[in-house]
This record gives structure tokens, sequence and C-alpha cells, in this order.
């Protein structure tokens, strides 16, 4: 009787945030909670049998901020199953098991030093475990695994024909082969022999300067490992530091956060960014923002370059450098040092930077500009809205999309911390509130219901201090039409993907007339009407908040895709001059 082949595994749900990060999240907001409200929840799950293993997130997609199951939330199905191995095809997510645990003790640690004012120690072999272990979190976020390894990608054009090496090199014919064979190569290899590898390719092309050179240009396709290059030259131009968010304030987790490129030096990433929990972020800064090494003027668009951090004092317990040998000498020696076992003794002590409060708000200010359509988790709604608000102010034109999907969360918490300040007492009207009262009963008049819906939208988006929950609703609509839209339009044209043309944008006009107010709502209007993101409902009010909503997806499509919306109208109807 023939052998019976491996029946294939159960479907997995599969994170790509770990879930010791996610929960660090979870115990915080439970712990943030009241005794009363602990209480009733507990008694709630007691009763209804519904799992309490939650994580509260803000969905950008739909606007909506709610509590998630923990076990499904930042993950993807299968996500590591590895059909090459049919014997075990969930062995990738069985060895991040056993590297994350690893990782957890240590940031367990940090915390626990963190929150006694003590330093931070660690052996090399420790401080191995954590740069493998960011470097592995940037690598399977999931906005990565589609593009990291395609060469249709653009981005990827001087890298194509290596793929299609590597490919045929390693019998590897699916999409996503390139990107398990290098995370199996990464789990199973010790990061000392990675950058030992990573430093003979860089050698073999003659040093860095030529190896930068050929890799700008055109990646040779005969490249021995190109994943053991990329974690050496990240591991060989950074040191890892830790940093503590200032208190009463937190770091926030996004789908798409860890590994985030912020400023530049030397033609590198300045910071790479790593929250792991409400408190400390882990972080990759460029060796060029060592003081001593007098570069820093080579750092360039970075808000987190004046952040004071120091490199781990580092003690070699078993190198001794050769003696009367020049510097590269004494480099290579040091390299060959690395690679023995005495070197996994090597202790590093750390100085965690503990950040100001916006110092905090600006690494938040990163991770909201990101967030690429996903989640955001966080802990404190007060510390969120001020988070928030830094965001929202913020004049930068880079970040100016990401403000259309995070101001109706502002507006979310807003309401909720103005219920819990007046417990037992209804809140203040809100300012916005009164204003659309006053237009709905014609105390407030306008020449048209396009100036009334510019000042309405106007008044629920420019002053941050008077968001409420109409101006959620507002600004929900808008932010769903957005996303369906994006759906339905093809990609933007632009130079390159990954940079912001401001000179593009258009802004609307601030006024119409009666006659161009009834075609505006008739033409863009309509395009909202038929994206089923809200209505306006039958009562004059909801209609007033609708056609702000309206006003609002204008500004989007002026700002990002005026084309469209030339093409829309019949003439520059909303175009400002």
């Amino acid at each position: 009787m023939p052998p019976t082949s491996p029946s294939t595994p159960r479907d997995q749900y599969q994170h790509y945030i770990p879930r010791f990060i996610l929960r660090s999240f979870q115990d915080a907001q439970i712990h943030a909670r009241s005794k009363k409200r602990r209480q009733k929840d507990y008694r709630k799950a007691k009763r209804t049998g519904v799992d309490q293993d939650m994580i509260t997130v803000f969905d950008s997609k739909t606007q909506v901020l709610e509590q998630r199951p923990l076990a499904k939330e930042y993950g993807v199905v299968n996500m590591y199953r590895d059909q090459r191995n049919p014997g075990n095809m969930n062995h990738l997510e069985e060895a991040l098991s056993k590297l994350e645990n690893s990782a957890a003790k240590l940031i367990k640690d940090m915390h626990s030093a963190v929150a006694e004012g003590k330093k931070i120690k660690m052996k090399r072999k420790e401080l191995e475990v954590i740069r493998k272990f960011v470097y592995i979190l940037h690598y399977r976020r999931v906005s990565l695994r589609p593009s990291y390894f395609d060469g249709n990608d653009p981005d990827n054009a001087s890298i194509k024909e290596f793929f299609e090496s590597f490919r045929k090199k390693h019998n590897l014919t699916k999409p996503d082969d390139i990107w398990l064979w290098g995370l199996k190569y990464l789990l199973d290899t010790p990061h000392h022999k990675i950058v030992g590898m990573g430093a003979v390719i860089r050698e073999r092309y003659g040093g860095l300067q030529q190896l930068f050179k050929m890799m700008a240009t055109k990646v040779d396709p005969d490249l021995e490992n190109y994943h053991a290059l990329d974690y050496t030259l990240i591991a060989g131009s950074s040191f890892l530091a830790i940093w503590e968010a200032a208190e009463s304030e937190e770091f926030v987790v996004g789908s798409n956060s860890f590994g985030l490129f912020e400023g530049t030096a030397l033609g590198m990433y300045a910071h790479r960014i790593f929250v792991v929990s409400p408190r400390i972020a882990l972080i990759l800064r460029h060796n060029a923002l060592i003081p001593r090494m007098g570069a820093l003027e080579t750092v360039y668009n970075s808000i987190l370059a004046d952040i004071p951090t120091v490199p781990p004092e580092s003690e070699r317990v078993g190198f001794m450098p050769p003696p009367n040998a020049s510097e590269d000498e004494e480099f290579a020696a040091f390299e060959a040092y690395r690679q023995t076992p005495i070197a996994q003794e090597d202790r590093y002590t750390f100085t965690p930077s503990k950040l100001t409060p916006e110092q905090t708000h600006n690494v938040n200010f990163f991770i909201l500009s990101h967030l690429d359509m996903g989640g955001v988790a966080f802990v404190s709604q007060k510390a969120m809205s001020r988070s928030l608000k830094h965001q929202i102010r913020a004049d930068v034109s880079y970040i100016a999309e990401s403000k259309y999907y995070l101001r109706a969360l502002l507006g979310v918490i807003a309401s909720n911390l103005a219920k819990e300040e007046n417990e037992g007492s209804s809140p203040p009207r809100p300012v916005l509130d009164v204003i659309i009262q006053s237009s709905a009963s014609g105390a407030i008049e306008s020449n048209s219901d396009y100036d009334r819906a510019y000042r309405i939208y106007h008044s629920a988006t420019n002053d941050v201090e008077n968001y409420c929950q109409t101006s959620a609703d507002i600004h929900a609509i808008t932010a769903r039409a957005i996303v369906k839209m994006k759906t339905l339009l093809p990609p933007p044209p632009v130079i390159n993907r990954h940079m912001h043309f401001p000179f593009l944008s258009r802004k609307i006009v601030k006024t119409l007339p009666k006659a161009d107010s009834e075609l505006f709502f008739a033409l863009v209007g309509y395009q909202v009407d038929v994206l089923e993101v809200g209505t306006g409902g039958t009562d004059v009010v909801g209609q007033i908040k609708y056609e702000a909503a309206i006003i609002g997806f204008a500004h989007w499509l002026a700002e990002n895709r005026p084309s469209f919306l030339q093409e829309l109208t019949p003439r520059p109807l909303v175009f400002m001059q």
C-alpha cells in the first residue's frame, strides 16, 4: 500500500504583529479602565460567554473605533505557510514563535528596568536576538510582503534580473517563495553568521562604496545572498536605542508601523521605528547621529534627530586589538572575533532616552502618517487625543492625506472624554452643533448650500479643540468616500510613488453662487451618493452634515486627483484661481 501524503494542515490566522506586543496594549487598556468598568466587563463576559481577549482598534478604512478579538487582529491567514515543506508547512510559524518568546522575555526585562529608572544590561547573544527580532518585524510587515521581491514593481527595476536568477537557482516558482525563503534563512541563521556572510559579500564587491554603486544601478544577478547583505547593511550602519514615552503620554501601534524609515543620513535612513508597547519603542538609529562621529550635518528631513540618544556602552570580554594593527586590520580582527563563542558573552549597557511629550507625539506622528488604510491601537484616549491634535495641526504637505482618515477618531474621542468629564450630567453643547442648528433654522444665512457646507466643514475641521461626535460623523463619511474612490480610480501619475508633489495639488473655492452650488452637488454630490458611504437622511441637520462631508471629499479630490475633479465638472467649477 503506497504511503499516504501528509494532509494539508488547517488554516491558521498568523500575526504579523506578535501577540505579546498586542497584549501589552490590551493589558494597558484593561488597566486603564476604572474598577467599576472592569467588574462590569467581567460580569458581561461571564454572562454572555464572549471572549474578553480583545484589543481596542480604530480602523481607518471603516472609520470605526471598536474592540476586536486579539486573536484575529493584525494578521493574515496562512501568512507563513511554506508549501515547499510538505512535512511541516507551519515550520516558519513555529520558528517565529521561538524567536518571539526569547524577544518577549528581553523586552519584559527592559520594561522592568525602565520602570525602576535603571540601565538595561544585555549580553551580545541577547542583543543579537533583539536585532534579529526587529529586522524580521520589518521584513514580515504585511504591506511589504506582496511587493518586497516583485520583479514587476517599478521600485525594483535595478534588482529584477537578480530576482529571476535567484528564483531559477532555488527553484522558487510562486510569488511569495523568495519572501518565504528569506524568512527561513533569517530564522535558521544566527545573527553573527548572517552579518559574517554579509561582510564576505561586501568585500567581494570591493567594499561599501563599490557595493552601493552596484546596488543603485543594477544588482548583480549572481549575488549570493541578498537577504544577508540587506541585514548586514542595516546592522552595520545603525545602533539599537531604547526610547521611553513621556509621562502621561504613550506610543501607538499601527498595522504598518514596524521598521518605518524616518529621516536620511549618509544616503540611508536616520531612524527605523519599532514600537513594542505603549511605553517603549526600539529604535535603529544611524551611526551618523552619534555626536563623536561628526556627521550630524549629513542628517536631513528628520523630526527625531534632536532626541538625545547614546549608543550602548560595550565590554568585549575576549577581544584584544592586534599590536601595531592598522584601522582596517583591527576592524578585520574584530569581525573575526564576533564569530567566536566567547564574543557571545560581550556585555552591553543601554541608557534609555526619556522623551518629552512633543518628542513622543513626533514618534506617533510618523506612525499615524503611514497607517496605509490599516488600524491603529492605543490605550489612553487622552494621550491619543493629544497625539491626534499634534498630527492634525501639523502643516506638512506629505501627511495631508493621512489627516482625512484620523479626524473622525479625534471627534469620537473628544465626545467620549466629554461624557467622562461630565458623568452624571449632560456635557456642554459642542460649538459645531450650535452652528449647524443655527444654519438649519436660518439664524445663520448663506448665499448657497455650497457656502453653508463649506463653512460647516471647516468649522468641523480647522479647530481641533472643537472636535465632537458631529465632526466625527462628517469626517467619517468623507474618509469612507475617499477609501472607496481610491479603489475605483487608477493609480495617480507620480514620478515616484514614495514622493509627494504638492505642486500638483489644487484648492477649491470658498463660495459658489446658488446655480453653481446646485450643479456642484448634482455632480460631485452624486458621486458620493453612488459610493454609498452615508446618507443625509430626511432631516435638515442630517442633510447639512452630509453636504459638509461632500465638501471634504472635494477637498481631497482637488489635492490628490485634480484631473478627476476637473473631468467631473463641465468646467473648472470649484478650483481656486
